[in-house]
């Protein structure tokens, strides 16, 4: 059996302070867990985070105000939690570069290390239209909603993406498949493009 449909995914999205992945903190984290294509839904896990600071401009995009954060727990405290559904996996994500950053800096303020090993829908999709020999264009986490054909209720809040991504990801391991794709090796070099063989 493919190594793709027996591996653990963790479909992950959080929403922050702001864009700066050194300086910004969580605000919120999401974690789908996926058995190769199986969407474990039930399984999830999802929590708001209180940061040190809240930056009103933030509120905006993700909608969590201070209100939302009052008796939220402080990142430290469920940090172990969250290491154990991410421990083993394979985490999966848009703009994962990003999610993975937050994830580092608030795991070693916790004094905690977890080796994250992580790819990303957007690259695995530039991939795969390669492979068809289609121009590859930019795309947005809408864009692959759309590509999908997935119904579109609720963006910008950090479950309800993680389970689109989830959705996404499970379409694009049956492309996969069916493109001989079957070692995580390969998936791993795909979901981040850091080989330039599957450019």
């Amino acid at each position: 059996m493919s190594e793709l449909l027996t591996a653990r995914y963790s479909v992950i999205d959080l929403e922050a302070t702001g864009l700066n992945p050194k300086k910004d903190e969580m605000v919120a984290l999401a974690i789908i867990p996926m058995v190769g294509t199986r969407i474990l839904i039930k399984d999830y896990f999802f929590t708001p985070v209180k940061p040190k600071k809240l930056k009103a401009n933030s509120i905006k995009y993700h909608g969590i105000d201070f209100n939302a954060l009052k008796n939220a727990p402080e990142f430290c405290t469920i940090a172990e939690k969250i290491k154990t559904f991410l421990d083993g996996t394979i985490i999966v994500g848009y703009s994962t570069d990003f999610d993975v950053q937050i994830l580092k800096n608030h795991f070693s303020k916790s004094k905690l290390r977890l080796d994250l090993k992580y790819i990303d829908v957007a690259q695995i999709e530039k991939w795969i239209m390669r492979k068809n020999s289609i121009g590859v264009i930019h795309l947005s986490l809408d864009d692959l909603i759309k590509k999908y054909d997935l119904e579109l209720a609720y963006r910008h809040n950090a479950l309800a993406d993680a389970y689109y991504t989830a959705r996404i990801f499970q379409y694009q391991l049956k492309k996969l498949l069916d493109f001989g794709v079957n070692k995580l090796t390969d998936l791993l070099s795909i979901g981040q493009m850091e080989n330039p063989l599957y450019w």
